[in-house]
């Protein structure tokens, strides 16, 4: 485009000059606005006069002609206009998306989108179309900005044949002459990759190179709509014009790209299936009004967290993308002149070739690609649904990560065969699926069995167990309860009471939540005793109980290495029998231990080929965790007699937690939400110690009087508390963090620590524990000896104990605890060899020091 210099009358510079003095100081004031904008503060000809004067834009002028556009560009104003020469406009009616072959034939709705789409209502200079408005503006930040397009602007029918064959689009399939839709409600913006965006965002020329399909090579170039602007910042008194090399359109969004290309046909009728027509009222009104007819007006919208939670009757909706692939505003952050989204999609190619091999397991179960629920389908649509565009451009793949585990899907740039830029993001046309980690993860059977096993599926998708489950850095064994075995679950919250609480949990498909019943039950015979329930669980109560659940159901390892017990991710074990013999394999916890039951494995999925373990079904129950306390378990055992008496009259044991938390019966106080070992010395080697003189009883605490002090209460209080440390220090001394079982993971002299601190360097001094299926032995800081004694019920005994919050009826938190028999007592230190009647008597020769 010629540059041609606006013509003054004779007479009219001494004006013109007058007038520019005189506005000097108003043009400083605003130089903000013009930092922002670049809005030109000089007079020339207008927008549609420069069209005019250089000739070659006779379509362009046209279009403004015909849509009553005229006069707004001719006169004052403030409009940046991006404009394509004649010779554009005929190449592209030799070839578009329309079918348009000349100018003739356009629709009116076509003109409006081809004006309005390169036309902003504002005026900007090329360098700041990048600039987001603020004080300061925020430069290098914009990559969209809106223009002059209405979402009326271009409005269309869907018939009953091109409806996705949903429920939601069902209600409207006998309409023979369709419903008036919406592909959006949201203008399309205008999106442009400009050198100071580009640098900002560290998008590289090799990037650009990429997404615009070998159309540019330099991130200096400038690209409005998918086409390169050839010459700049053709001031006008009315705005700028900016040429471009082609005719631009709207740019569609990422849904509309995906639905128009014959190779993502596959992906896009997978797609649909998430999209429902959702009645709009104001768009109604506003269209009725300006089309003078009366239909109902319906937005098509995409299931997804940020634009449709619920479906169009307003029940909420099982399956959602990670975004709206429809919605042409879609954003990361503060609004429509950021960050947009990307997609990687399949070809149609990539899908079958994936659906016959990687993903042939989903073919075996459904047969049809229609028939994967959605609740399935949604894994392997959200894989490639990317939130940031900026930064996941191609020299940045290694960000594009898998929705659950954030580990890197290992994008490359020889996988994408070309680039599809829309209003919303880019759409990547890849040669090759990435399989979600949901469809290898030990969770996998749990997500296609949806009839009967989507209780525990809701709770892991829910609870935050996917990232979890769907790693691929470790090994597990995830114990399945079906639905039906998820009516047998034993409120923990319940086991300190006389009458106990059974929990039937169920699937609500209205509400698309997990609820349950309650009811009285009798542990001790294990039935009902009221088919009346007491009530229903509330919606917290219901994550409170699955989430201590799933953790006792989750083993980070293999059960079939040959083990009887193992570790829960909760800390609790697990004794298992039989491993690996579907029908024959039986698991049991805490409490089928204690019941002396167990429950049967009906079937074993095998996920470690490509995955992460083994998943196992159990049908009719599901092992629960122990009822006992570790009060209970001494308390209940003649054998554990001296040990426990010194325990029950210790401080040790405590019924409350911070005055909130209360539990069956006593709680170790030292304890948190973690597991530890109790090392519980023989009553023989106790009461050697105590006649030894190196352990107090309680009772010799009690005995002792101020007479024997001379009637001094102080000194009397100072040896109570040495007597009382003495005994105390000697409990701690055989609580251990960490449990350890015989049967279970074998140990090869590994330090422990205790709850005993050492004083001297302040850390907690440690047992060393070797253990394997048959023994286990400690050595203490005395280098002492001992074993566990493997009398039946006297070692391995499993203890949970629960701080319940009583006011909201919630775990709080539970600890794990093993209990084992040992044949001596262990010793931290030669302070323990000293008796305590010398311990007495010297801090007697020192007080009478004192004093004299």
């Amino acid at each position: 485009m010629r540059s041609i210099k606006p013509k003054m009358r004779a007479g009219t510079s001494a004006l013109a000059t007058m007038l520019m003095l005189s506005s000097a100081g108003f043009m400083m004031q605003s130089c903000s606005t013009d930092e922002l904008t670049g809005q030109p503060s000089w007079l020339g000809n207008s927008i549609y006069e420069r069209l005019q004067e250089d000739g070659n834009f006779g379509y362009t002028l046209r279009l403004i002609d015909d849509l009553d556009q005229t006069a707004v560009l001719s006169q004052t104003g403030s409009k940046t206009l991006f404009v394509a020469d004649d010779a554009a406009f005929n190449e592209f009616f030799k070839s578009n998306s329309w079918g348009v072959r000349r100018y003739e034939d356009l629709t009116n709705a076509q003109k409006k989108l081809l004006l309005n789409s390169a036309m902003i209502n504002n005026a900007y200079l090329v360098e700041l179309l990048s600039n987001v408005s603020g004080n300061p503006p925020e430069e290098g930040e914009c990559m969209r900005r809106a223009t002059a397009v209405s979402v009326y602007d271009s409005i269309s029918r869907i018939y009953p044949a091109d409806m996705p064959m949903t429920e939601s689009w069902d209600k409207y399939r006998d309409h023979t002459n369709g419903i008036v839709l919406l592909r959006d409600n949201t203008t399309k913006p205008m999106i442009h990759f400009l050198p100071a965006y580009m640098n900002k965002k560290n998008i590289t020329d090799d990037d650009l190179n990429i997404l615009t399909n070998g159309g540019s090579t330099s991130t200096a170039d400038a690209w409005v709509n998918g086409m390169k602007i050839v010459e700049r910042d053709i001031a006008c008194k009315n705005g700028y014009i900016h040429k471009v090399d082609g005719v631009m359109t709207s740019a569609d969004n990422m849904a509309g790209i995906i639905g128009s290309h014959a190779n993502m046909s596959l992906f896009s009728r997978l797609l649909n299936r998430f999209s429902a027509p959702y009645y709009d009222d104001d768009a109604t009104k506003a269209y009725n009004r300006l089309y003078n007819n009366t239909d109902s007006v319906f937005v098509l919208k995409y299931f997804s967290p940020t634009r449709a939670e619920n479906d169009p009757s307003g029940m909420p909706v099982e399956a959602m993308l990670s975004f709206d692939p429809g919605w042409n505003q879609y954003s990361v952050g503060s609004g429509v002149n950021y960050d947009a989204g990307a997609i990687i999609v399949p070809s149609n190619e990539a899908l079958d070739f994936w659906w016959n091999h990687d993903g042939k397991v989903l073919q075996d179960m459904y047969k049809t690609w229609d028939n994967v629920p959605m609740t399935v389908l949604v894994k392997l649509m959200n894989i490639g649904m990317v939130n940031s565009f900026s930064e996941t451009v191609p020299s940045k793949f290694q960000n594009i990560v898998d929705n659950t585990t954030k580990v890197s899907l290992g994008v490359q740039k020889a996988d994408i065969d070309s680039c599809f830029m829309g209003c919303n993001g880019v759409v990547y046309l890849s040669n090759k699926v990435f399989t979600p980690a949901d469809y290898s993860s030990v969770s996998f059977p749990a997500l296609v069995n949806e009839q009967t096993m989507n209780i525990i599926y809701w709770a892991i998708s829910n609870l935050n167990f996917e990232p979890y489950l769907n790693s691929m850095d470790s090994y597990y064994s995830f114990f399945i309860p079906t639905n039906d075995a998820m009516l047998t679950y034993v409120d923990p919250c319940s086991y300190g009471t006389s009458t106990q609480k059974l929990y039937k949990f169920y699937y609500d498909y209205e509400a698309k939540t997990v609820k349950a019943k309650i009811y009285r039950y009798d542990l001790s015979t294990n039935t009902i005793i009221d088919e009346k329930e007491m009530g229903t669980a509330t919606s917290t109560m219901i994550t409170n109980r699955l989430t201590d659940l799933l953790n006792n159901l989750i083993v980070i390892g293999n059960v079939e290495d040959g083990k009887t017990y193992y570790k829960t991710k909760a800390g609790s074990y697990l004794k298992v029998a039989n491993s690996g013999k579907e029908g024959v394999m039986t698991v049991s916890g805490g409490l089928q231990v204690e019941q002396g039951s167990s429950v049967p494995i009906q079937t074993i999925y095998d996920q470690t080929v490509s995955g992460n373990g083994k998943s196992y079904i159990m049908d009719t129950a599901m092992p629960l965790t122990s009822r006992r306390s570790t009060y209970s378990i001494l308390s209940n055992n003649e054998e554990y007699a001296k040990f426990f008496t010194l325990m029950r009259n210790s401080d040790l044991f405590t019924q409350k937690l911070s005055a909130k938390y209360t539990c069956a019966d006593f709680n170790i106080k030292l304890f948190d939400a973690y597991n530890y070992t109790i090392y519980v010395p023989t009553n023989e080697s106790i009461e050697k110690l105590h006649e030894q003189g190196l352990l107090p009883y309680w009772t010799d605490v009690e005995e002792l009087t101020a007479d024997y002090f001379g009637g001094d209460a102080n000194l009397l209080k100072s040896a109570q508390k040495l007597l009382t440390d003495r005994i105390n220090n000697f409990l701690r001394y055989h609580i251990q963090d960490n449990s350890v079982i015989i049967g279970g993971l074998d140990n090869s002299e590994v330090k422990y620590e205790t709850f005993k601190i050492n004083n001297a360097n302040k850390r907690f001094f440690s047992l060393t524990v070797t253990s394997d299926d048959s023994r286990m032995q400690l050595v203490d800081q005395m280098n002492n000896v001992r074993n566990v004694v493997k009398k039946e019920g006297l070692y391995n005994n499993q203890g949970r104990e629960y701080w319940i919050d009583s006011k909201t009826d919630q775990i709080y938190n539970a600890s794990d605890v093993v209990v084992h028999l040992i044949d001596g007592t262990l010793l931290y230190g030669g302070e323990q060899l000293t008796p305590w009647k010398d311990e007495i008597d010297a801090l007697i020769t020192t007080s009478a020091k004192g004093r004299r």
